[in-house]
């Protein structure tokens, strides 16, 4: 377990991408690979991905501010400040802001890694470039992350949001 430490807002990198800056709060070597937790604000009306399906973690998001909107498994939510949606492995699942404010949420999962998959997602993108999908999928499949690509029209149609360029 790493040592006792405080988190404060200027010591925290933003990694940005889709209209979502995510900001490791507690990373894995904190806690010695137990959980992790991420502050991630997002956009109006920001699709933060296909439904995916992660392997190796559980991951449940703390809404702080505005709306939130997930998909987990074949049920759609919409939740405000102080709701928590779990999304277990191996459960394919999704979020967004459906709202027209920014909104805040936390993002803890178990065991750590997921953190870490964020932050190097954020450095990717921050590169740019024509290959930045194949970086993408590459890392996904790294992290033990299963995109299902397949699904990105119908949560744009049905929930009227997409992505953002960042």
């Amino acid at each position: 377990m790493g040592p006792v430490r405080v988190s404060r807002p200027e010591d925290r990198t933003p990694y940005s991408f889709g209209g979502i800056d995510v900001r490791v709060l507690v990373s894995g070597s904190d806690t010695g690979g137990s959980f992790a937790i991420v502050e991630a604000p997002i956009v109006p009306k920001a699709l933060a991905g296909p439904l995916h399906t992660h392997h190796r973690e559980d991951a449940l998001w703390y809404v702080m501010e505005g709306e939130f909107g997930a998909q987990v498994g074949d049920q759609a939510f919409h939740e405000g400040p102080g709701a928590v949606v779990f999304a277990p492995r191996e459960i394919p699942h999704t979020y967004w802001n459906p709202g027209h404010k920014p909104a805040i949420y936390l993002e803890m999962c178990w065991p750590a890694g997921l953190e870490r998959y964020l932050e190097r997602l954020g450095e990717a993108v921050a590169e740019g470039g024509g290959d930045v999908l194949s970086k993408v999928m590459a890392l996904s499949g790294e992290y033990g992350i299963e995109m299902h690509w397949n699904t990105v029209d119908r949560l744009i149609e049905r929930h009227g949001v997409g992505f953002v360029l960042s």
